[in-house]
């Protein structure tokens, strides 16, 4: 996707997706000795999260009938 390709809702998703990840990982943080378990914790718990996030945004620039068949 390039940048002309951007709508106002790919940047609301982006920009929620960005606070919740820092507060995620500031809960992460909080909640654990900082260290090598914690710094792979964190790494591993990103991986679901921006899959969602790229997720959320192909259902936004797809056909979602054609989504809602996969």
């Amino acid at each position: 996707m390039n940048l002309s390709q951007v709508t106002d809702e790919h940047e609301y998703i982006m920009a929620q997706h960005s606070r919740m990840v820092g507060r995620v990982l500031d809960l992460i943080e909080a909640s654990l000795p900082e260290g090598t378990q914690c710094d792979k914790l964190k790494k591993l718990v990103q991986v679901p999260i921006y899959d969602f996030r790229n997720e959320m945004l192909q259902l936004t620039t797809k056909d979602k009938t054609n989504i809602l068949k996969t």
